[in-house]
């Protein structure tokens, strides 16, 4: 058995399917490109997806990242971080909000996993 530290996650340890690490490069791709100046749509031509639906999923998973890692953990407004990445505001705050209502529903679903709930009064 492995032992894990603090820093460590259980999910660390699992292992990942091709399309897991195909994704993950790819959001990690487009993150380092921003970080080095790319606009957005620069650093998304960095991946390499099977289809367009994958593609999709990906830009929209990695600009949420670009969206935490930037507004939420660094500070940055929205407006410039929407000049930083040449993208329009609406389309950050778009997925702001998407963000947002997914952390929602997973908190709600985790407090009925905890609670044996379902949230209802």
């Amino acid at each position: 058995m492995l032992l894990l530290s603090m820093a460590d996650t259980w999910y660390d340890e699992l292992p990942e399917s091709e399309e897991d690490r195909m994704y993950t490069e790819s959001v990690k791709r487009i993150q380092n490109g921003v970080q080095q100046g790319m606009t957005f749509e620069k650093a998304s031509g960095l991946i390499e997806a099977v289809d367009e639906a994958q593609k999709a999923e990906i830009l929209n998973d990695a600009l949420k990242v670009l969206i935490a890692q930037f507004h939420f953990s660094e500070g940055v407004p929205l407006d410039n971080l929407a000049k930083k990445l040449g993208l329009p505001l609406a389309r950050l705050e778009q997925a702001k909000k998407a963000m947002l209502e997914e952390v929602e529903q997973a908190a709600i679903e985790r407090y009925k996993e905890e609670t044996g709930r379902d949230g209802n009064a």
